[in-house]
């Protein structure tokens, strides 16, 4: 959501944010800044804009750009200014939080008018898929397939898992993935042995060199022998 709110008195000019392209770690982010010219009278506008990796707290932790653009805006013309943050700008940078603040200080000198225009984006980490390798029976082995296809334009490494569930597995079951290159897939074969029947679910955790604690679930049914 975009927020704004003046630092002068008197502030004719308005201004949001909107994201405009996919909110997900791994892609570029998209921003479009729109400025209104409230008054008749024609105005020159300077838009400082900054953003940062953010925690949940909205504590700032590092400066991902600092740029500065001047419009001239015709009275009641409104305008837009497109802003990308490139993911090669965030990827070792963000929190485990995936937040970012955009913010920007639009001012005219002629007329002393100040605006701040602020928006919080919070970025999804891609997903991975849990396929249940045929049927789950109680007290036998069963088998669970994580798939994940690396969705960037680098080799992952450092890949962990972690697998849980209750009636499942009684301890977690940490397994090691290696690495997986660029635009390609790893499937990680995950293996246990029921100790309850019914509607079960297996939790999962992927971790890796670029992203941190991606959760899936899938819910299986554990069938008597």
């Amino acid at each position: 959501m975009s927020s704004s709110f003046p630092l002068s008195t008197a502030t004719y000019i308005s201004g949001a944010f909107k994201v405009t392209g996919e909110r997900v770690v791994g892609k570029d982010v998209t921003v479009t800044l729109t400025i209104t010219n409230l008054t008749c009278n024609s105005k020159s506008i300077k838009v400082n804009i900054t953003a940062f990796s953010i925690l949940y707290t909205n504590k700032e932790m590092h400066q991902l750009l600092n740029e500065t653009r001047t419009l001239c805006l015709k009275g009641k013309e409104e305008k837009e200014v497109p802003l990308t943050i490139k993911y090669e700008q965030y990827e070792d940078l963000l929190t485990a939080d995936n937040m970012i603040e955009v913010h920007a200080v639009c001012s005219s000198e002629k007329t002393n008018e100040k605006l701040v225009v602020e928006t919080n984006i919070a970025l999804e980490n891609p997903k991975f898929e849990i396929q249940l390798v045929g049927k789950a029976i109680i007290n036998k082995s069963t088998t669970v397939q994580i798939i994940f296809k690396n969705p960037l334009n680098k080799d992952l490494t450092d890949i962990v898992v972690i697998v849980e569930g209750s009636g499942l597995i009684k301890e977690p079951i940490t397994i090691q993935g290696g690495s997986v290159e660029a635009k390609d897939s790893i499937t990680i074969p995950v293996t246990f042995t029921p100790y309850k029947e019914g509607e079960k679910y297996v939790l999962a955790d992927f971790t890796c060199n670029k992203f941190k604690n991606i959760k899936g679930h899938l819910q299986i049914n554990v069938q008597a022998e």
